[in-house]
């Protein structure tokens, strides 16, 4: 029986422009809650992000941010923090030391401002323009940042190369893993890197939440679609990829449903909620299938 439905946002229950829930996802969502299943949003997206589209959805649900770093009951300003993990100040700096040298665009992320360095001054992280975090720029802004608490690094070689494969970032990539430990990296896109706190993911800190409400791994259902779900589609008992699913994560999930821009979430909530005629269906790429 499936009591906790995690859902991924981008590339699972947002369309493809980013911008917009699913009007279908939005309605099978609150269907879940009303026949009492608990529905977490689990995302790489700031509390603040996230609190914006839930908002402007009408809804309200427990939310993993940050790749799981930090976790709230509800949206922002309501909601009340479950959870935080941030990078100690010297690993923070250390992380740091390696990215500069590639000359990239570097967002480090604390509650409410994230402190940016970047080749060009109109590059900057896409919450800015919609008034949700404050900014600090250059290496100075980086440093104080590590002081304080980092809770994910983000970077990428410009916006405009986000979402290819870029293989600045991957030699990135492979400098982090072979000189930094302590460390946990992953992606929401192809040409991004995002490192988080070793021991911490969405499926780790869903879990030790859920845990606290009485439900056991084997009772959530989790939804996703990129490499940084990969946590959470592998500590949960019914592990859902989305259509548009990279092939590692296809490869990790027995079930699959329609891809996000057909609603393909709402599809695999009412599967959760054993509703007949849903495209949730066996995955023929799992090795299982």
């Amino acid at each position: 029986m499936i009591k906790l439905i995690a859902l991924d946002m981008d590339g699972t229950i947002l369309l493809s422009d980013h911008k917009t829930i699913h009007p279908e996802n939005i309605r099978a969502i609150r269907e879940a809650q009303s026949a009492g299943l608990q529905v977490f949003i689990s995302t790489g997206r700031l509390p603040e992000d996230v609190s914006d589209f839930l908002h402007r959805a009408g809804l309200s649900c427990a939310m993993v941010c940050c790749n799981g770093a930090c976790a709230y009951s509800g949206p922002l300003p309501e909601g009340k923090q479950l959870a935080r993990h941030v990078f100690s100040a010297d690993l923070a700096n250390q992380i740091i030391d390696i990215m500069l040298p590639y000359h990239i665009m570097i967002n480090a992320f604390e509650s409410g401002q994230v402190s940016t360095a970047a080749r060009s001054e109109s590059h900057h992280y896409h919450l800015l323009e919609r008034g949700l975090i404050r900014e600090q720029r250059g290496e100075a802004a980086l440093r104080a940042s590590a002081q304080k608490g980092i809770l994910k690094f983000y970077t990428m070689e410009s916006p405009d190369t986000a979402s290819a494969f870029s293989p600045l970032m991957e030699a990135l990539r492979q400098d982090l893993a072979r000189n930094c430990h302590g460390i946990q990296i992953t992606r929401s896109s192809p040409g991004i890197v995002e490192v988080m706190p070793e021991q911490v993911g969405k499926g780790l800190t869903l879990i030790q939440i859920a845990a606290s409400l009485g439900i056991d791994p084997a009772e959530i259902m989790a939804v996703g679609d990129e490499e940084n779900d990969l946590d959470m589609l592998e500590r949960t008992g019914f592990p859902v990829a989305m259509a548009n699913s990279s092939p590692k994560v296809l490869r990790a999930c027995p079930l699959i449903t329609l891809d996000n821009d057909s609603a393909g979430a709402a599809e695999a909530i009412r599967y959760a909620m054993g509703k007949q005629g849903t495209f949730c269906r066996k995955n023929d790429a799992h090795p299982d299938a």
